[in-house]
């Protein structure tokens, strides 16, 4: 007893020097590792949410190559909404029953989520109908938080597609392709161009 008793007794604690030098070593460390850290957690996100991205394009295609066997229009879809110019519309699926079995196929609900396929007007009537069931352009936004992944024709990006805020044109592997634009989520359930402003809003938001 008495032997440790002196032992505690010969023991020495840290000096304040000691404690300091050991809290700078910490705060460097942290200032090191914490923007690494971060930086992985963005780039798994970004490959959680282009899985995903990818998911909700796969099960829409599967949908729309089952109207375009069947010869049934996107028009034709029970509760859609349209705003824009007749000749060139935007589209709302969002609560119709089109759109909850893509969203179920892709077992994802994200904030909001865009297609972009060939113009019906334009393709249905010609050789080329198929184009007015393909998906040629992808929005993807998981919450209202998140930074915006795009499908622009080729792949998978988080550049923003166009140049200027407007544009339905679309150039695929050479050739120009005219869009028509369906939501399937989106925080405005009736107007397609509300939808569209949040989504710019939110690009504007992660603008590099």
């Amino acid at each position: 007893m008495l032997k440790y008793l002196r032992r505690c007794k010969d023991r020495k604690g840290f000096t304040l020097v000691e404690v300091i030098i050991v809290l700078v070593i910490i705060a460097i460390l942290s200032a090191v590792l914490i923007p690494s850290l971060s930086g992985y957690i963005d780039r798994a996100n970004k490959a959680k949410y282009m899985l995903a991205a990818k998911n909700c394009m796969k099960a829409m295609q599967i949908e729309l190559s089952e109207m375009y066997a069947e010869k049934i229009s996107p028009f034709d879809i029970k509760g859609i909404k349209t705003c824009g110019k007749s000749e060139n519309l935007d589209v709302s699926f969002i609560g119709t029953d089109f759109a909850k079995e893509v969203l179920t196929t892709a077992d994802d609900e994200p904030y909001i989520l865009l297609f972009g396929l060939g113009n019906y007007k334009t393709y249905i009537s010609t050789p080329e109908r198929s184009k007015a069931y393909t998906v040629f352009f992808v929005a993807y936004v998981r919450d209202k938080d998140s930074r915006p992944i795009f499908f622009n024709g080729s792949e998978w990006t988080t550049k923003y597609p166009w140049e200027k805020d407007y544009g339905n044109t679309f150039k695929v592997n050479g050739e120009d392709i005219l869009l028509e634009f369906y939501f399937v989520a989106g925080p405005d359930k009736n107007n397609a161009a509300n939808n569209w402003t949040k989504l710019k809003q939110i690009r504007d938001k992660f603008k590099d």
